[in-house]
């Protein structure tokens, strides 16, 4: 990972194939696998999205699926209520969380409300707006709202194979850009920071706003995927716990840790559905616990411990050879 951040033709080129063979894989797979990679593709969107907030500048959010809920109504609300077409509800879909975001940046960021606080805060939102939401007839209440077929059945997933990678480039800009810079000193010392002259609520307004557009735009695709939508599916709390569980488990606060962990993860996790039905938790948490425990960086964090092991091999293996 470290030959793709250093921007090398080859690391380019192993990028572009990959992006290639996901572009055609659903003339090559069949429709279990389409579904599969769909739901991979929002796990990895996700990751990377609550990454940009929370990996950067240490506001962990144990909410940010409430970006996902709101993104699902706001298309199906739009498609099914006022007949929008369907471009421009997706759209909104990512919009419409993203202005949710800036209120609550007004309030929350501007106060400096301490980081345990909004995470407790971000979480009593989503269920919030989920009672609010199944008590609202007009949007169906419990029994939610049925959406219309997509005009061809790839649709959905050219979406989230688009929403997926324009994350990834949001995501390295923050990574690499002076704006990154700025938030990284948010995390070290805020009061430090803006005294250097970072100017600290316009760049948490600014990530937290960029933060739930991928989770929107996925609650929109996620809901149109399964035909339907309702509080209980939108508002799920485990899609606000499973963000920073993938992103902890690829590490935190890098580019690549939550590509890895929400690919891994999501792997796993299928694999063990299949084979693993009635421990598929157990087994899921073990390893999350053993991650954790071992490596608090995530997989990003062993990848170095074994990059440095493989460049002092050579030198102690000469050095043990002098020695005999």
């Amino acid at each position: 990972m470290s030959s793709l951040r250093s921007g090398s033709p080859w690391s380019f080129a192993l990028l572009l194939a990959v992006v290639l063979a996901l572009v055609v894989a659903p003339a090559m797979v069949g429709e279990y696998s389409r579904s599969f990679l769909l739901l991979l593709f929002m796990s990895v969107a996700m990751a990377l999205s609550w990454n940009m907030l929370c990996g950067y500048t240490g506001y962990l959010s144990f909410g940010q699926g409430v970006f996902f809920g709101i993104g699902a109504y706001t298309f199906a609300v739009l498609v099914t209520k006022f007949q929008v077409s369907l471009a421009a509800a997706f759209v909104l879909a990512g919009v419409t969380p993203a202005l949710v975001a800036l209120a609550l940046g007004l309030v929350f960021m501007r106060v400096r409300i301490r980081v345990a606080y909004f995470s407790l805060a971000t979480l009593g939102l989503n269920e919030i707006v989920k009672t609010v939401v199944s008590g609202a007839e007009w949007l169906g209440g419990n029994n939610g709202m049925t959406l219309p077929a997509p005009p061809y059945p790839w649709l959905l997933y050219d979406l989230s194979l688009a929403t997926m990678l324009l994350t990834l480039a949001a995501a390295a800009w923050v990574d690499r850009s002076n704006f990154g810079l700025g938030l990284r000193a948010i995390l070290q010392d805020e009061e430090a920071a803006e005294a250097t002259g970072v100017p600290t609520f316009h760049s948490k307004l600014v990530v937290f706003m960029l933060s739930a557009v991928a989770p929107g735009l996925m609650g929109a695709i996620i809901g149109w995927h399964w035909s339907y939508v309702d509080p209980n599916m939108a508002f799920d709390l485990s899609i606000s716990f499973d963000m920073p569980v993938m992103t902890l488990f690829g590490g935190i606060g890098t580019l690549w840790g939550p590509v890895i962990g929400a690919t891994v993860m999501g792997s796993l996790g299928e694999e063990l559905w299949v084979y693993l039905p009635n421990l598929h938790g157990l087994v899921y948490g073990l390893l999350v616990f053993v991650m954790v425990v071992s490596a608090p960086g995530g997989i990003m964090q062993l990848g170095r411990r074994l990059r440095r092991l493989l460049r002092r091999r050579p030198a102690l293996i000469a050095k043990s050879v002098r020695q005999s």
